[in-house]
């Protein structure tokens, strides 16, 4: 009798753990969830540069740095739940400048430009009020410049953290973003070097701002 009672316990503690287990990890997928909405049905969108604010790449190891008084992206925000932050949106296209009609302005006088090389994800990892948090994943951009060295070329390639959207503005920014490396650096004198840590900062304003929350 006195074992029968001790299976019957056990295997009570058993079932209440194993509940216990399945309603936490339940709890944990709705907090984990994102919703986005987009006003475009096929999930697109664009921006441009806020009116007033440039674009700023900060090579951290020799401090120098390029200013964009112009820059464009478009991408893909597909409607709906998402599993997690990953992905919430994709950067199908992205540039700096112009080299011709609207260089951005580099060290010793120098004029430069640059693109990206392949999609660019929005991660998020917080929400809070409205403002979605998390950083910019998969960057490779290559960046051209003009300078007494003469053509300056490399890649900027990592992930930009400190990247939040307000969904009351329709404002992706991107505040001193740190996780960059510069590589593939050819005549670009002591501007750049490759291994040098970067920076990057900007603020961006969506043509049909997106809706983004999350539990």
């Amino acid at each position: 009798m006195r074992s029968i009672i001790k299976r019957s316990l056990f295997a009570t503690a058993v079932a209440t753990a194993a509940f216990g287990l399945a309603a936490t990890s339940a709890s944990a997928t709705a907090q984990s969830q994102w919703t986005v909405s987009n006003p475009n049905a096929n999930g697109s969108f664009s921006a441009v540069l806020k009116a007033g604010a440039t674009a700023d790449l900060l090579d951290l190891t020799t401090n120098q740095s390029v200013t964009c008084y112009s820059a464009t992206a478009s991408g893909t925000a597909t409607n709906g739940v998402h599993p997690d932050g990953n992905n919430l949106a994709l950067i199908a296209s992205a540039k700096w400048g112009d080299a011709v009609s609207d260089p951005c302005d580099g060290p010793l006088g120098s004029a430069f430009s640059a693109v990206a090389n392949g999609p660019i994800s929005l991660n998020a990892s917080s929400y809070s009020g409205g403002v979605t948090s998390g950083s910019l994943a998969n960057v490779s951009v290559t960046i051209t410049g003009d300078t007494l060295f003469g053509v300056c070329k490399a890649t900027i390639s990592g992930s930009a953290s400190n990247a939040k959207y307000n969904n009351a503005t329709g404002e992706l920014s991107i505040t001193n973003g740190t996780g960059l490396s510069i590589s593939n650096v050819s005549n670009c004198a002591s501007l750049m070097n490759n291994g040098d840590s970067a920076q990057f900062s900007a603020t961006y304003k969506l043509a049909q701002p997106l809706t983004v929350t999350s539990p």
